[in-house]
């Protein structure tokens, strides 16, 4: 029928229209479609529950150390850093590096974290090829029969791999070209994807915190998460200080510091020399605000660290008790003017003229003192004399 404006208004049934129309919109899907959902997690807030999360970090900060943790929490149920274990499931470390000392590392969060006993915990010395697609076919009948174990003995699922590590499992030709990395991140998925697991190979940083993942950056563009493990580490001694884990990446919600955590060793025998061996445990400082949130203190101004360095020299031969404002409260003080002689002096300016050195001096005294209750100083004016004392 028409309408007052001249246009043609039909009606069109679903009948009507073309046959093809919902072919071509498969795939497609439209607000209002789809309810939304909450994230399935393994560690709550922190790893989903399947995909590709990568550990990586700094040589020496305690990847490994972190990885087994992780394993032992899942196996007991208990808070990995504090946060909740969804599920219970065993893990599958493929150490294509560092096998030999697993055993060790093991027992030792076993006897720390599980009173002994055994876990659900397996892993795998002999890596195959993981950048090669029929050794990562061969591989994923081995970790169905892993799966299979777990479940008959411990009476739960694999559910998490570690790789530990990424460079040593998959044999690259080019650690920084993106289609290689693009093709890892496919195998390792494929791993994980027929269990419903997830996949944590374990990756150096580069040559500083700051550089991230070392290689390409398909590495963080295509995982799901990325923990990060970070240390202090001094190259030439070897010594390792402030350790924290950091969620630095999620597909989920915030990023950011976890805690900081230190290493402590567990005694588990002696050797032929009556001397002890054993390994290290992961403790987290929960309690403590990790070390990237923990403001470094502010550098004084030079004008300021002149003037305190000249406080304390001119208040050892000429401090004395008045009262403020010659009937306050009594202070230990000096003055203004006992102070300008030793400030003088301990203020450097690099100018080569005397008088544009003076100058230069008195406006960074007078930007001191204007500046000094900032700094723990008071000063006041009484008697003809400008006086300065710590508040």
């Amino acid at each position: 029928m028409g309408d007052p404006k001249g246009y043609t208004v039909t009606s069109e049934l679903p009948g009507d229209r073309p046959p093809d129309s919902d072919a071509t919109l498969f795939g497609f899907t439209f607000d209002g479609d789809v309810p939304p959902e909450p994230p399935r997690y393994l560690v709550k807030h922190l790893l989903p529950v399947e995909g590709v999360a990568m550990l990586g970090g700094q040589s020496g900060a305690g990847k490994t150390f972190t990885a087994v943790d992780l394993a032992v929490s899942l196996a007991i149920g208990e808070p990995f850093f504090g946060r909740r274990v969804v599920e219970r499931v065993g893990t599958l470390i493929l150490a294509a590096e560092g096998a030999g000392t697993l055993s060790g590392r093991i027992e030792a969060a076993r006897q720390a974290r599980a009173d002994g006993k055994r876990l659900p915990i397996a892993w795998m010395g002999a890596v195959p090829n993981l950048a090669d697609p029929d050794e990562v076919k061969a591989l994923q009948a081995k970790i169905r029969a892993v799966d299979a174990r777990m479940q008959a003995t411990f009476g739960v699922r694999l559910g998490l791999i570690v790789i530990d590590t990424l460079a040593a499992a998959f044999a690259m030709k080019d650690e920084n070209d993106a289609a290689e990395a693009q093709q890892a991140l496919r195998h390792m998925r494929s791993l994980g994807e027929p269990l419903g697991a997830l996949v944590m190979p374990v990756h150096h940083y580069g040559k500083s915190e700051e550089t991230g993942l070392r290689g390409s950056s398909a590495y963080r563009g295509g995982a799901d998460a990325i923990l990060s493990v970070l240390a202090d580490r001094n190259q030439v001694t070897g010594e390792v200080t402030t350790r924290s884990l950091n969620l630095a990446k999620t597909r989920y919600g915030e990023e950011g510091p976890i805690a900081a955590f230190s290493l402590r060793f567990i005694q588990l025998g002696t050797d032929e020399d009556g001397d002890p061996f054993g390994a290290c445990v992961l403790d987290p400082a929960l309690d403590q605000p990790p070390p990237s949130t923990r403001k470094a203190p502010q550098k004084d101004p030079l004008p300021i660290v002149a003037l305190k360095g000249a406080f304390d020299e001119v208040m050892l031969t000429h401090s004395r008790d008045v009262k403020v404002r010659g009937q306050g409260a009594t202070v230990q003080a000096i003055t203004v003017e006992e102070l300008r002689t030793e400030f003088r002096r301990r203020y450097a300016t690099g100018e080569t003229d005397g008088e544009k050195a003076a100058a230069t001096i008195r406006q960074a005294l007078k930007r001191a003192l204007t500046a000094c209750p900032k700094h723990g100083f008071l000063t006041a004016a009484w008697d003809g004399e400008e006086w300065l004392w710590k508040a």
